[in-house]
């Protein structure tokens, strides 16, 4: 960061994340995730999702198909494409004339994409969330791409309180995923409770979270919540 001379624990575990994702397209090395046992910080490990090979460059399984939302990454066209029902779908990269069709997987979770279910956030390494919300909260997963060449995570990650980002919050090489949680004991009535933000590098691994604030609407930046690294402090 700037103004810092030595780089803090927070900035070298963002630069390592950054590492591993790169490793990652690359083939250098192969993420896993590891269970995350932070109260409401809920981030599960799901099986490794894969170019889908039966769909073609049209993304669609299931007529009639449509496409919820579109974003350019680096001049690179990505597309949501939801087959009917929008309980299963597709990331299109490349457009109509797609190089890599990726499948979602939070809809396995009971998820209905919507046109809010994609955002991308260009960056070296750059990143897509596919994300959508359930009774219980939101869910969402993430894509990187690099020098064209786009790669599904394995981890999942979960939102008590209905709210995942991806945005700059320590390192410009990437984005990191922001996923609010209530303060509130599992199985209780959080509805009412602070929240805090969640902060993961790209690799999986929790950097640190914000302090409580009464609600969602009180994170700095909201909606599109902005943290710095001097923010973040050791997850409840």
């Amino acid at each position: 960061m700037a103004g810092r001379r030595t780089p803090g624990p927070v900035v070298l575990t963002a630069a390592l994340s950054v590492l591993v994702i790169v490793g990652a397209l690359t083939g250098a090395a192969v993420l896993r995730s590891r269970a995350d046992s932070a109260a409401g910080g809920t981030s599960t490990s799901v099986p490794a999702p894969t170019t889908t090979t039966g769909v073609g460059v049209s993304g669609c399984l299931r007529e009639p198909c449509q496409v919820l939302a579109t974003a350019t990454v680096g001049g690179t066209i990505v597309e949501l494409v939801a087959d009917s029902g929008a309980t299963s779908g597709r990331l299109r990269i490349g457009g109509p004339s797609a190089s890599q069709v990726i499948e979602t997987t939070i809809t396995d979770r009971g998820i209905t994409l919507t046109s809010n279910s994609l955002q991308c956030y260009p960056a070296s390494v750059s990143a897509c969330l596919i994300r959508g919300q359930n009774e219980d909260g939101a869910t969402g997963q993430v894509v990187v791409g690099r020098s064209d060449k786009w790669s599904p995570l394995e981890r999942a990650y979960f939102s008590q309180a209905g709210y995942l980002l991806l945005n700059n919050v320590i390192s410009d090489s990437a984005p990191e995923v922001i996923a609010v949680q209530h303060d509130c004991a599992p199985a209780a009535d959080c509805a009412k409770r602070p929240v805090y933000a969640q902060v993961f590098g790209l690799g999986g691994q929790e950097i640190g979270c914000s302090r409580l604030f009464a609600r969602l609407d009180q994170l700095p930046g909201y909606p599109l919540v902005q943290l710095t690294a001097a923010q973040l402090r050791d997850c409840p």
